[in-house]
């Protein structure tokens, strides 16, 4: 399918949906009802977030019982080999529960779908799975799950490079506290054992105004703590047009009244400037705490990792920097 972008489709899709659960009630007194199951990091996370927000939208209710559930979604990991192990399990749970529930949608999505031939092996030993869809058409979620409930057949809608950012999508959120906020997709670094930038596709930022905006809306909404979120978040503003760091956009969201606290996952060595270190001293709501994956401590592990970095620059470099000027918090 062509990567474009029809918000009016979407729309429209989730009125449609919303119409036939509204019958549903009227006509038995019962609301259909959703369960997502989540494996993977805190991008699945958010991920889970907006496909629960737009499920909402739609005039679904949240159900921790599977028996119960009209849509079950699986939003996948292709990272860690134990969750995609754990999730396939999970799925192959429910033939019998579509057996007794034929009318119930099956899902998967996240980035095993992703994988080259995992459309095809999900077909071949998961015939009951009614709807596949990947990382990079998540806003097509509710024409999507639109056509599953008037089709027999898998509705199946992966593609294969990435689209451009879909802002103002739903969100169902977690915490009430805490919140996570994408400040960029994908990842341009292709370490030798990662799948993410095959999976998640090339780098992309988010515009600051963008960000900004929903970080305002957050804390309208009682959100004290905000988690940027990004592969290598400290590569933020590559490919925007106006020119803008991380460290910059930490000053920016540090302004927004009613956020108390800020932190950013995760950092790659390769890209942590003196800029940032010193926004993360200049910006009290920024807290004290930096995830910098190491990985090894053996150069020729880290060159065949495709790291960027050595055992040296880690260690008389960033860390010699970071003690610098965190003498200075």
């Amino acid at each position: 399918m062509e990567n474009t972008l029809d918000m009016e489709k979407i729309k429209d899709s989730i009125n449609r949906v919303r119409d036939i659960n509204e019958e549903y009630h009227r006509k038995t007194g019962i609301r259909k009802k959703y369960v997502t199951y989540t494996f993977g990091c805190q991008m699945n996370q958010h991920d889970s977030e907006v496909l629960r927000g737009m499920l909402e939208d739609m005039g679904y209710e949240e159900t921790e019982n599977v028996d119960d559930a009209d849509v079950i979604l699986f939003n996948t990991c292709a990272v860690r080999e134990h969750a995609e192990v754990r999730a396939f399990s999970r799925v192959s749970q429910l033939k019998e529960l579509k057996r007794r529930k034929p009318d119930v949608i099956v899902g998967m999505c996240g980035c095993v779908v992703q994988e080259k031939g995992a459309v095809n092996a999900i077909k071949e030993n998961f015939p009951f799975i009614d709807l596949v869809f990947g990382t990079h058409n998540i806003h097509e979620f509710p024409y999507l799950l639109l056509q599953a409930i008037q089709s027999d057949d898998p509705v199946i809608q992966v593609w294969d490079e990435n689209g451009q950012i879909v802002e103002n999508l739903p969100v169902k959120r977690i915490d009430r506290v805490r919140a996570f906020v994408n400040v960029t997709y994908g990842c341009n670094n292709f370490c030798t054992y990662c799948i993410v930038p095959y999976v998640r596709g090339r780098e992309r930022s988010r515009r600051p105004a963008d960000i900004i905006r929903e970080v305002k809306e957050l804390a309208d909404q009682g959100i004290k703590e905000v988690n940027l979120l990004g592969q290598n978040v400290n590569s933020y503003g590559r490919g925007l047009e106006e020119k803008v760091t991380f460290a910059d956009l930490l000053r920016m969201v540090n302004e927004v009244e009613g956020i108390e606290r800020i932190r950013f996952t995760t950092s790659h060595p390769k890209d942590l400037t003196d800029d940032l270190i010193y926004a993360m001293r200049d910006c009290e709501k920024v807290c004290e705490h930096l995830h910098l994956p190491f990985q090894a401590g053996s150069n020729r592990i880290l060159k065949a990792m495709n790291r960027m970095y050595t055992r040296e620059r880690y260690l008389e470099g960033v860390m010699l920097q970071i003690r610098r000027c965190t003498q200075l918090f």
